[in-house]
């Protein structure tokens, strides 16, 4: 009895897997067809999910082929009409993803040795030749996809396969010899698709693999900024790790572009300040204005590097050099004004007694000063609410003192 159960139990298996490869000859008859696809692809899955033919390369192969090929009949039929119904852009992007992904999974399995221990693959070499002969289509179909608002995980996935595949070990010549550039321009494509699906860790992920690359638009870094910053809001555990990752992406914008955006050197002071390395950063800043003395917002930085540091008296010396400054921006103006207008009430409060001469000087040098940079800035921005706030004030101390 037990003989049978066991025999029984041999001939279900081998029923089984003669079932499921059955499954994918059929599926590859279709191959080619795209009315067919969705067809094809369930019969694959089929396959895929039944142990005999799970880990059989075949099945995974069948699958990539199915894709590339449904995608190549429709690049045919597009390129005879364009308008032609059987087409569709979304589709053909799909495929070459699929296509991609199901021949990663079969290449190893293609290399796994034989009962005698050898190793002979049989569809290694059809496969990296499909992938390299369609790797510029990925970069195609991206940006069709992304073009037509499927900014994720479309048009993410076809840029990241385009830019991860050069460095892949069987790329072939013309693959490995893409630019640096251009691998690094679909990284950030890649981020941008990412970031627009609310996916912060997939684009994270390929905003640093576009810095890496040597990507050489600024707004790679400012994105990857952006993704920390708002993933610590979503998830304070990441607080520490989002720190130094801030720092760094900011110091390498910094050292890569300058002040051309300010952003950078505001972040890279802003982490150092976090750790109270004060020297730091007024040796950072100084060492910049060397180089660009005429940059009113980096006194005015500095200046809040020294009123974060308790040195009222440099805090005052740099936000004042800052606003004598003609080409000095709104919110350097809005800080200048502020911190001498709140220096000068510390000081009208410190007064005691009747001295004229000390009270004259806050009138002047301080109120009066504040009030003239104020202006400056109001008429930059007459609507803005912290200008009118910080006027307010002053014309009341002046209006109350004097």
């Amino acid at each position: 009895m037990k003989k049978i159960l066991t025999l029984a139990l041999c001939l279900t298996a081998v029923g089984s897997m003669s079932a499921q490869k059955e499954n994918v000859d059929q599926a590859a008859k279709m191959s080619g067809k795209i009315d067919k696809i969705a067809d094809a692809r369930a019969l694959i899955n089929q396959a895929k999910e039944n142990p005999a033919t799970a880990n059989d390369v075949r099945t995974y192969y069948v699958a990539g082929k199915l894709e590339f090929d449904a995608f190549d009949e429709a690049f045919k039929k597009r390129a005879i009409n364009p308008d032609d119904p059987a087409v569709n852009t979304l589709d053909m992007g799909t495929e070459l993803i699929n296509g991609y992904n199901e021949f990663l999974k079969a290449l190893p399995l293609d290399s796994v040795p034989n009962e005698k221990g050898q190793i002979k693959p049989k569809h290694s070499k059809d496969m990296v030749s499909k992938i390299n002969g369609h790797h510029n289509d990925y970069f195609n179909y991206g940006g069709e996809m992304f073009n037509n608002k499927h900014y994720y995980p479309e048009a993410y996935n076809a840029f990241m396969i385009y830019g991860d595949i050069p460095s892949q070990p069987w790329a072939d010549k013309a693959v490995k010899a893409v630019p640096d550039s251009m691998v690094a321009l679909a990284y950030h494509y890649a981020g941008i698709g990412a970031f627009s699906g609310n996916d912060l860790n997939a684009a994270l992920k390929a905003f640093e693999k576009a810095r890496n690359a040597g990507i050489t638009d600024p707004q790679n870094y400012v994105y990857e900024i952006a993704c920390w910053q708002n993933l610590v809001l979503r998830d304070s555990t990441l607080e520490n790790k989002a720190k130094t990752e801030i720092e760094n992406v900011a110091r390498d914008g910094y050292e890569k572009f300058g002040i051309s955006n300010p952003l950078f050197i505001n972040n890279l002071v802003n982490s150092l300040l976090q750790q109270s390395r004060y020297d730091d950063v007024v040796a950072l800043i100084g060492n910049q204005l060397d180089k660009t003395p005429d940059q009113a917002f980096l006194y005015g930085l500095r200046g809040y590097v020294y009123d974060r540091k308790g040195d009222d008296e440099a805090s005052l010396a740099d936000y004042r050099k800052a606003a004598s400054i003609e080409t000095a921006d709104i919110e350097t103006l809005k800080n200048a004004a502020k911190k001498i207008y709140t220096t000068g009430t510390e000081k009208w409060n410190a007064i005691e007694g009747n001295q004229p001469e000390a009270r004259n000087d806050v009138k002047v040098n301080y109120f009066e000063a504040a009030k003239a940079i104020a202006e400056r800035a109001q008429q930059m921005d007459p609507a803005d609410s912290d200008v009118q706030y910080i006027l307010e004030n002053i014309n009341y101390a002046l209006e109350t003192y004097f």
